[in-house]
């Protein structure tokens, strides 16, 4: 291996590292607004605070994929990258919060049942990826 195909992949390497961890900080900041605020039965739910880190945690993560040179579903040597998919699974959850949910300050009656699924579903995937994104960024 020539010394510029070395650092090349070393850069490869440091950068995904450096995405990981901010996926892993994103992640865990959604980890930890949706553990302090479970929705419980009818008790009114902060759905406006929830949201707003949702959506600042979405903003982070598509500044950090905008902001990717190249592709981010593979590696530099064409093996699939596992990261990237649960991470647009990731987003587009959050997506799906952020607009069904927009401007409400707490969840209606009508949309609990279904609001207490996502909620559920984001903070499950968010746990399962910090700490994939953890892995990867302590990766050698």
């Amino acid at each position: 291996m020539s010394g510029e195909a070395g650092s090349t992949s070393g850069r490869a390497g440091a950068e995904r590292r450096r995405l990981a961890a901010t996926v892993a900080g994103a992640a865990d900041a959604v980890v930890s607004v949706l553990a302090a605020h479970p929705m419980r039965g009818s008790a009114p739910y902060p759905a406006g605070d929830v949201l707003a880190v949702l959506l600042g945690q979405q903003r982070i993560l598509l500044e950090a994929v905008d902001g990717w040179e190249g592709p981010l579903a593979v590696t530099a040597d064409g093996r699939p990258e596992p990261l990237a998919g649960e991470l647009a699974l990731f987003m587009s959850y959050l997506q799906l919060s952020c607009v069904l949910y927009r401007g409400l300050s707490d969840i209606p009656a009508s949309m609990r049942a279904d609001a207490a699924r996502h909620l559920s579903t984001i903070h499950l995937a968010a746990r399962r990826l910090r700490d994939r994104a953890r892995r990867a960024a302590r990766a050698a």
